[in-house]
């Protein structure tokens, strides 16, 4: 993983990890760089686990509130983009994070509101 990529970058290039029919992935960052990744997969338990998750179990909880985290989606069988807002039960694990980025449907990058 080249972590001097910027952290959008990152996250696309993540997306071909996952084998889920929407495939999403997430990268933290902080103005140290990025220290955190993942993507949704079956997880520890067989049943699921999503990208955001995945890049929080994984992450340096000391370092989340100073961090942006970047979640990017698309659609596994037409490669096309589709929104990557956080779903009410991952907006619950990411509220430690100090900046949410996520992709939309249309590709551009935008700034989740928490409240």
């Amino acid at each position: 993983m080249n972590t001097s990529n910027p952290p959008t970058e990152l996250a696309s290039s993540l997306l071909r990890r996952s084998v889920c029919a929407v495939q999403v992935a997430a990268v933290l960052a902080d103005p140290w760089g990025v220290f955190a990744w993942g993507w949704n997969h079956s997880g520890p338990t067989g049943f699921g686990e999503h990208a955001e998750c995945h890049c929080l179990r994984r992450a340096n909880k000391d370092r989340l509130q100073n961090a942006t985290l970047y979640i990017a989606a698309r659609r596994n069988r037409n490669g096309r983009a589709v929104t990557a807002r956080p779903c009410p039960a991952c907006q619950k694990v990411i509220h430690s994070v100090g900046t949410i980025i996520f992709r939309d449907g249309d590709g551009a990058w935008k700034e989740f509101s928490k409240d």
